[in-house]
Formats: C-alpha cells, sequence, structure tokens
C-alpha cells in the first residue's frame, strides 16, 4: 500500500493524464478517492492509486473487469446513501408540513396607517400664529423691549414667550406682556413658594371714575368762554365771587382729589388706546383667518368673541372718560 506522499504524487499525475478526481471514496481503504478514467475513454473506469495497480494502455480491460464488483458496490453505497438523505429529507419535511399550520396572508398592513398629530387647520392656525408673534416680537425688541424665557399660559397661544418693557429706572418691569392675546402677566409665589404666572390685576384708579364731582372745587374757577358760546351767560350772575380769598385755603387743602381726577382720566385714557390697539390686532388677525385657503370656524368665533368683549369695554371706558370730563367742566 503507498504512503499519503505517494497517494497525492500518483493522484496528480494521473490528473495531468486526464484522469478526474471524484467525490467517492475507496471502499477497501476508506481513505483515497477514486479516479474516474478521462471523457475520451471508451469505458468509464474507476480506479484507487492506493489499492489497484497502476492502469495502463496493455491493462485497462483487466482493471476494467478486476474493478466491476467493486464498482458496483460502490454504485449500491453511493444509491444507498442517496436514498437515506432522499428520506430522511422527506421524512423531516413531512414533519414540519404536518407541525406547521398553513400561513394566512392577509391584506392589512404589518404596521399602522401613519395618522396626522392634529388637524390641518390647528397647524396652519398655530403656523400663523407664531409668525405674527415672530413678527410682533422683532419690533418690540427693536424699541427696547426683552422677550423672555416664560410662555404664556393661556390656552389659546402655543409656545408664545412672553416679552417685558424696558426698563425706566434702576429696577426691572415686573410685567410680561403675551403679544397674541395681549394678557399681562406678574410672577406670584403659590402655597409651596414657586413662581407662577398670574394675570395682573387692572388698577383701582378705574373706581373713582364713578364718583359725583364736588361742586365747591368748580365754584371759584371763571367762566369758560365755551359756556358762554352755549348761552350760559345768565349763569354768571349767580356765582358768588367774594369769598373768594377765603377759599383759596380750601382749594389748596383740596387739590389732591383735583389731582387725582386728572390721573384717572389720564388712566381712562391709556385704557381706550389700549383697547383700541387691541381692536386692530384682533381685525387683523380675523383677516389673516378668513384670508387662508382653509377657513376653521373655531377660531373664527374666538376673535370675533373677543372682538365683542374688547368693543364693550372699550365703549364703556369712553363713557366712564366722558363721565369724567364733563364733571371736570361743570
Amino acid at each position: 500500500m503507498a504512503t499519503v506522499i505517494d497517494v497525492s504524487g500518483r493522484l496528480g499525475e494521473y490528473m495531468l493524464k486526464g484522469w478526474i478526481l471524484t467525490d467517492r471514496i475507496c471502499t477497501e481503504c476508506s481513505k483515497v478517492p477514486l479516479m474516474r478514467s478521462p471523457p475520451s475513454a471508451p469505458t468509464e473506469t474507476y480506479f484507487c492509486v492506493n489499492c489497484d495497480p497502476a492502469p495502463s494502455s496493455g491493462t485497462t480491460a483487466n482493471a476494467l473487469t478486476s474493478r466491476p464488483s467493486r464498482t458496483s458496490a460502490a454504485h449500491q453505497a453511493t444509491a444507498f446513501q442517496d436514498s437515506q438523505s432522499i428520506s430522511s429529507i422527506s421524512n423531516s419535511s413531512g414533519m414540519s408540513r404536518s407541525s406547521t399550520p398553513p400561513t394566512e396572508v392577509s391584506n392589512v398592513p404589518s404596521s399602522p396607517t401613519f395618522a396626522p398629530i392634529m388637524d390641518t387647520a390647528e397647524l396652519l392656525r398655530r403656523r400663523q400664529q407664531s409668525d405674527t408673534a415672530s413678527a410682533e416680537i422683532g419690533r418690540r425688541m427693536l424699541k427696547g423691549w426683552a422677550m423672555l424665557a416664560d410662555e404664556c399660559p393661556s390656552p389659546s397661544c402655543h409656545g408664545i414667550p412672553l416679552v417685558r418693557p424696558p426698563k425706566a429706572g434702576a429696577n426691572i418691569d415686573p410685567r410680561k406682556e403675551c403679544v397674541i392675546c395681549r394678557i399681562v402677566y406678574i410672577d406670584e409665589k403659590d402655597a409651596y413658594g414657586q413662581d407662577r404666572l398670574v394675570p395682573m390685576q387692572p388698577s383701582p384708579s378705574s373706581a373713582v371714575t364713578s364718583r359725583s364731582p364736588n361742586p365747591a372745587l368748580v365754584a371759584p374757577s371763571p367762566p369758560s368762554p365755551v359756556s358762554a358760546d352755549k348761552g350760559k351767560a345768565r349763569a354768571y350772575p349767580e356765582v358768588h365771587l367774594q369769598p373768594q380769598v377765603a377759599a383759596f385755603p380750601q382749594q389748596s387743602s383740596k387739590s389732591a382729589p383735583v389731582h387725582l381726577a386728572s390721573a384717572t382720566s389720564s388712566a381712562l385714557e391709556d385704557t381706550a388706546q389700549s383697547l383700541e390697539r387691541t381692536l386692530v390686532v384682533l381685525s387683523e388677525r380675523l383677516k389673516t383667518y378668513n384670508s387662508g385657503s382653509i377657513i376653521d370656524p373655531g377660531p373664527i368665533g374666538q376673535t370675533a368673541d373677543a372682538i365683542s368683549k374688547v368693543s364693550q369695554a372699550l365703549t364703556q371706558v369712553k363713557q366712564l372718560l366722558w363721565s369724567e370730563r364733563q364733571a371736570l367742566l361743570s
């Protein structure tokens, strides 16, 4: 029997001669693969370089006669192995086929259908609100206002930062205003000592407007030319100017209510101007809602309601202002 080195050399030698190295192992030595005769040979011959003698042109017939049993045995062993593998595959496939239920094909997508978080109209409204707030905040910052990190807590404003008026002196103005809803907030401590934003209460000076004017304050004043033009010259003799000297101390002692009345009138004028500016802003907002491609009745109704309330407040303030002026003139 040849060694491993001789077997390798002989395999290479016969492969150079045209023999084909197969994947079949010799049944005698169970180590060396069989060689198959070249395709040009008249018959197909299998040859083991370790067990069989070297075939030659004269001994090819002998190799053919001496190997049929071995070749047939190899064929039978290979066929038996193939049948065993096929049967095992069929058995395994049969088991898997019987144990695995049929897969149901469904037209429902595996992932859920994407749905928008909110309505398109609401997204458009918030975008327009953000653009309006950005423009107004920019204009105010050019005038000295400061943009704060606090956001407006109103449910109608979404992520709108508050702005603070410029400092009039050394102290910082505590007021914080929203450029959309025009509500002024201030910081207030809650029960746990935490700062929270609360709407600023209106000044109590407006309550003084319902007070009736004191006729003693206007008695020493000379008649105005406006009253003379209106045909009230007959009332002049009724004014007693004799106690003018005694009236001066009384007038000086009561100068504080006069200044208070003038301060009330000034506060009413400022309030009226603020309400007028608020009406202008609400009107512009209503135009913006109506000019969009998608009209949402919700924001339009809220804006119209706000316009109605501001208009009523402006009417009341103007009536109070007119009453105050009439009281000062009488």
